[in-house]
């Protein structure tokens, strides 16, 4: 992260106060993302309130910080990731290993395999995770926050 980068700044500064509001005793870390954005890293011990009901707190810390980092730019679309004790990889990973059990599912009983309704983050990691697999389609159905995934064999459309 560059010194003179405002956004790196705000990003640190609303992480930060938020971890503090939530009386959490953990250190905040901005670095530089993929293609300009920025990611906050939070890392230390009993962070449980960020991740529990599959992060929903740490993706609206995420949400906060976002918009705040977007105005300071100028409203320029920059991706910025919020993290704490890697729960977002630990996250995708389980994701990845439902998304393939559900495909796995789908083409063995030619059968649609719905799963539970998920936030837009999680639905883009299942989707990439079957994009390549053949044999299966996915597809988002329902309205927030009842969003979710259907995996559909390819003969079955």
């Amino acid at each position: 992260m560059s010194d003179s980068d405002q956004g790196a700044r705000v990003l640190e500064e609303i992480v930060t106060a938020s971890v503090e509001g939530l009386g959490l005793a953990a250190t905040v870390v901005v670095e530089d993302g993929p293609e300009g954005g920025l990611i906050a890293r939070i890392t230390g011990d009993d962070l449980d309130v960020l991740v529990e009901r599959n992060g929903e707190v740490l993706d609206a810390v995420q949400s906060l910080a976002a918009q705040a980092v977007r105005r300071i730019d100028g409203n320029q679309r920059r991706g910025v990731l919020v993290d704490a004790n890697d729960h977002r990889a630990k996250r995708a990973d389980l994701l990845t290993r439902l998304a393939i059990r559900a495909a796995e599912e789908a083409v063995e009983y030619g059968e649609e395999v719905e799963l539970d309704p998920m936030s837009a983050m999680d639905r883009r990691t299942v989707h990439m995770a079957l994009a390549d697999r053949e044999g299966i389609e996915t597809r988002s159905e329902g309205e927030d926050p009842r969003r979710r995934i259907v995996v559909v064999p390819a003969d079955a459309e």
